[in-house]
């Protein structure tokens, strides 16, 4: 269940550029800090659930890259 929230956050977070505005002014360059947004705007998830939606977020949207978001569950080299 907690993973169906994590993508339906994503698929919010795609669809409406004001909330991706929001995401990238306040500065989230982590999944913690991801997660802590997430619940602020109500999508109440785990940070386990969250890296897996993030993984495999497969983008509906040309214009609306979540792709730096990827970033945060990638592994560090």
């Amino acid at each position: 269940m907690a993973l169906e929230t994590a993508r339906k956050f994503l698929e919010r977070l795609e669809r409406e550029e004001t909330l991706r505005q929001q995401l990238y002014i306040n500065g989230i360059n982590d999944l913690e800090k991801l997660l802590q947004f997430a619940q602020a705007k109500g999508f109440v998830c785990r940070a386990e659930d969250l890296a897996a939606a993030l993984t495999s977020f497969k983008p509906s949207l040309p214009t609306a890259s979540l792709e730096p978001l990827k970033q945060l569950v990638a592994p560090k080299s």
